[in-house]
């Protein structure tokens, strides 16, 4: 069970004026596409800071924020907290503050638990324990410190798609299992590399990316003010609705039939001859 409210950590982000809707849509995509909590999503995708987030936490959870690398650690708790405690619950004993009743402060991570807390009070022998959040990199930082345990998950790294350039491959999005490998074979016959991109892959496409996708699906990715970098090439009916709803989110061509092979081709070139170039108009429903 976790402590706090349930408020959503993005919204409380944007009310503090940290990040706008469509960095929130970055990090939820990174979220719920690598299965990190929000919070670190949008620290891994340079959009909020540590710092930031922990403020945000603290309001969403009702709980005080701390500084833990500015705190003086002090080894003799460790016999209050042991190893195998900190390292399940990454929890850090804090200090022990003596009145009438005696109250041990310690650090952890957001979300809170009371499973975490619960095991304090059972090891520690001290019925009252006040919870303090900090950030993963303290933590870090202090378990290190005090007990010797060193983090063994790497951050992966997240950019570009690793395969950026003038020759890379033509991203397809969204589309059904089938209509993608006949997509992908008809580029193979002309010498044409492809790929099935996540919605991770495209919210980091560089300028020298080709995103062919259903008019649809990006609008569900790029609802609000979210933009990419690679050039959308975008495929609906052909009607001058769809047209102009690829038009909205910055399509840069647009072909009414994806397995087409002739008119997807004409408007891959063209939008490979323009690289970078946004002030191409919107091809129309031919490419």
């Amino acid at each position: 069970m976790q402590l706090g409210s349930k408020r959503m950590l993005g919204e409380i982000l944007m009310e503090l004026g940290l990040i706008d809707r469509a960095q929130l849509r970055l990090g939820l995509v990174h979220h719920h596409e690598t299965r990190v909590p929000l919070g670190r999503a949008l620290v891994r995708e340079g959009l909020c800071t540590e710092d930031e987030v922990l403020r945000a936490l603290s309001l969403q959870l009702g709980l005080p924020a701390i500084d833990l690398d500015r705190e003086r650690l002090d080894p003799k708790l460790t016999r209050l907290v042991p190893k195998r405690i900190a390292q399940k619950y990454r929890v850090v004993p804090l200090r022990l503050e003596k009145g009438e009743r005696v109250v041990l402060h310690v650090a952890l991570p957001a979300p809170a638990s009371l499973e975490a807390l619960d095991a304090v009070r059972a090891v520690s022998g001290k019925p009252r324990v006040e919870p303090h959040l900090a950030s993963d990199t303290a933590l870090g930082h202090a378990l290190a410190a005090l007990y010797g345990l060193q983090d063994d998950v790497t951050e992966p790294a997240f950019g570009a798609t690793g395969s950026s350039g003038p020759d890379s491959p033509l991203l397809l999005y969204a589309w059904p299992p089938v209509t993608a490998t006949l997509i992908s074979r008809a580029l193979a016959r002309h010498g044409l590399r492809s790929k099935v991109a996540t919605p991770l892959e495209v919210m980091h496409s560089t300028s020298s990316d080709i995103v062919f996708a259903p008019v649809q699906a990006m609008e569900g990715l790029l609802a609000g003010e979210a933009r990419i970098a690679g050039a959308l090439l975008l495929s609906g009916s052909s009607t001058d609705e769809d047209l102009e709803r690829a038009h909205q989110i910055g399509a840069k061509g647009y072909v009414a039939n994806p397995l087409d092979g002739e008119l997807l081709l004409r408007a891959i070139r063209r939008l490979r001859s323009t690289p970078g170039d946004t002030s191409q108009p919107l091809s129309g429903p031919n490419g």
